[in-house]
């Protein structure tokens, strides 16, 4: 029996650090798309085509009002002749030669701060842009963020379904732990609820090795959630995880104060629960 137990709290720590585990790289993984999309949002460029009869001598100052807006985190002023090379560097031939003028507009590229790459601010920054007398048309991909932000919301729900039934399956084999446990202690507790204990007396042991095993399962997840990092970051290290190493090393420690977390009160949830059951009953 001591040896039925003993595995029965190894698959207990198990379970736990499976969760953790999962539960780690869920939280690095949604950083790290975060990240991403913070990246991707606020490279983004909203282009502000201008009238043609605006004077390159109004240009600093109308760029100057730009970059003075709440929203504008950069702009880059480009000429229509500068319009004009970058298209034909990306047609291959020379428009010119063909239409016989130069048909583009003198524009700012703008990048916005990312709590305004969405699409009520879109609107709003549009409106606003819009209004400046010097401002012919205001364009803005904001289907590329609408898609982004959709596949980060589906990818961050999955992994939280992952997680839970991987929760909920670590808790069950918790429970069974302590029922296990209880089982071959039955006489001993029955003695000690005969001669007065008080459930606290009963209680302190399987909470202490609850809290025990939430530690150990702790630095096992945080061991290979970091074995995970360290293989990553040697055969990706664009991905600059290094960078990043604060952001952990705290992770680290939630990871641990959670496997705590997990065991105690899944353990103290189940000892009162099998307390309130004649011993004999446990089997």
């Amino acid at each position: 029996m001591a040896n039925s137990k003993g595995t029965s709290y190894f698959y207990a720590i198990f379970g736990i650090t499976l969760v953790l585990f999962v539960l780690g790289v869920s939280a690095i993984l949604i950083y790290e798309v975060k990240q991403i999309s913070t990246g991707v949002k606020e490279n983004l460029m909203v282009e502000i085509v201008l009238k043609d009869e605006v004077a390159i001598s109004k240009i600093a100052s109308l760029q100057a009002r730009i970059q003075a807006k709440p929203y504008t985190k950069n702009t880059k002023f480009i000429s229509k002749e500068e319009a004009a090379k970058i298209l034909q560097a990306d047609l291959g031939e020379n428009f010119l030669d063909i239409l016989g003028y130069n048909p583009l507009y003198a524009s700012f590229s703008l990048n916005l701060y990312e709590r305004y790459t969405n699409k009520d601010s879109f609107e709003l920054v549009k409106t606003d842009l819009g209004s400046l007398a010097e401002v012919k048309q205001v364009n803005v991909q904001a289907n590329i963020i609408e898609s982004l932000e959709k596949n980060v919301r589906n990818g961050t729900f999955v992994v939280f379904i992952i997680a839970g039934a991987l929760l909920a399956f670590a808790i069950s084999l918790i429970f069974n732990t302590i029922r296990l446990a209880m089982f071959s202690r039955r006489f001993t507790i029955k003695t000690q609820q005969l001669f007065g204990a008080t459930r606290w007396f009963i209680i302190k042991p399987f909470l202490g090795r609850g809290i025990w095993n939430g530690l150990v399962s702790g630095i096992a997840a945080c061991l290979l959630i970091a074995a995970l990092l360290f293989y990553i970051d040697h055969t990706m290290p664009d991905l600059g995880l290094q960078g990043d190493l604060i952001t952990f090393g705290a992770l680290f420690g939630v990871v641990i104060l959670f496997g705590i977390l997990i065991s105690f009160l899944s353990t103290l949830i189940a000892v009162l629960r099998y307390l309130r059951l004649k011993v004999e009953d446990l089997y």
